[in-house]
């Protein structure tokens, strides 16, 4: 009977355990470069997901600065076309070589090519009895009234020949359609002359278009004297008068526009050198228009005035 030979554990060799202590140290370093590619593959998704994070940040700062940039450029535009040129009264280039100018002061200083009037806001409607009769005597430049637009300049041919030139008022703009019940009174020269808009599917009994309301010529005070631009301007704070002004037997027609857009078009003949054209606009809702409605009320109408050479495009 055969005897089993006893488990006896065998030293290693000293090469087995430096084999054993190089694996070992493999299976370590295996381990460790694992984890380092880890380490560098997080950090550099960590770094590319950061830059983009920076770059999403500098190009939406971009695109808000930008925005508000375009915001702000609308909100100019829109208070220039509201608020500033309201009037706007401009010499065509080929009538400024021939030597036309316009001032908006009596003694023809600080000639120029441009002039600009401000409307008046927060008007209501009145009627064309209540205006002054004087309006185009109450001095140069801007005069309003509490609810009218008044704006008296003067043209002058500076130049060397005598020409004929073309005079076109357009309303350019309109809001709430104030433009169907707005009068412009033009003088020329102290001379007159009033329009309308046509009123629009407004009818007779037969069919024809509604008719503009009967006016007169006024009487000019024999009293009058031409107020200060103080006065003016205290004259714009006070409330309405609504008294009617006493005027002639003279009848004043109201011209109709020429179209949707162009208020007039006339053309001035033979001015001569060192002569002077004077020009008074005024401007009015009026009460007594079919069209004058509460709808059109915070609405308002910019002009634009020009003067070329009569035959010359503008």
């Amino acid at each position: 009977m055969s005897k089993k030979k006893p488990n006896i554990e065998e030293p290693f060799s000293p090469e087995q355990l430096e084999k054993l202590e190089h694996k070992g140290d493999k299976d370590v370093q295996l381990q460790r470069q694992k984890e380092g590619l880890f380490q560098r593959y997080t950090a550099k998704r960590d770094a590319k997901d950061i830059a983009k994070q920076v770059k999403w940040k500098r190009r939406a700062g971009v695109t808000l600065v930008i925005a508000l940039i375009i915001l702000l450029l609308l909100w100019i535009i829109s208070w220039l076309l509201t608020t500033i040129g309201d009037l706007v009264i401009s010499v065509d280039s080929g009538a400024a070589k021939k030597g036309i100018t316009i001032s908006a002061n009596e003694d023809g200083s600080d000639p120029t090519t441009k002039l600009y009037a401000n409307m008046v806001k927060d008007v209501t409607n009145i009627t064309y009895d209540w205006l002054p009769a004087t309006l185009d005597l109450e001095g140069f430049g801007n005069h309003n009234g509490r609810n009218y637009m008044a704006y008296t300049f003067q043209l002058t041919n500076n130049g060397k020949e005598t020409i004929d030139y073309e005079t076109e008022l357009r309303a350019v703009r309109a809001a709430k359609s104030a433009d169907e019940a707005v009068r412009i009174m033009i003088y020329r020269n102290s001379e007159p002359a009033v329009y309308a808009k046509e009123n629009m599917g407004l009818t007779t009994a037969d069919g024809s278009p509604e008719p503009f309301e009967q006016i007169f010529k006024k009487v000019i005070p024999d009293d009058f004297t031409v107020p200060t631009a103080e006065e003016i301007e205290a004259a714009a704070e006070e409330p309405q008068n609504k008294e009617a002004v006493e005027v002639t037997d003279e009848p004043l027609e109201i011209q109709q526009f020429l179209d949707d857009k162009v208020v007039f078009n006339n053309t001035r003949e033979g001015i001569e050198p060192g002569e002077t054209d004077k020009y008074t606009i005024v401007m009015w809702i009026e009460g007594e228009d079919p069209e004058c409605i509460d709808d059109i009320r915070g609405g308002y109408v910019k002009l634009e005035w020009f003067f070329n050479i009569a035959g010359e495009e503008l």
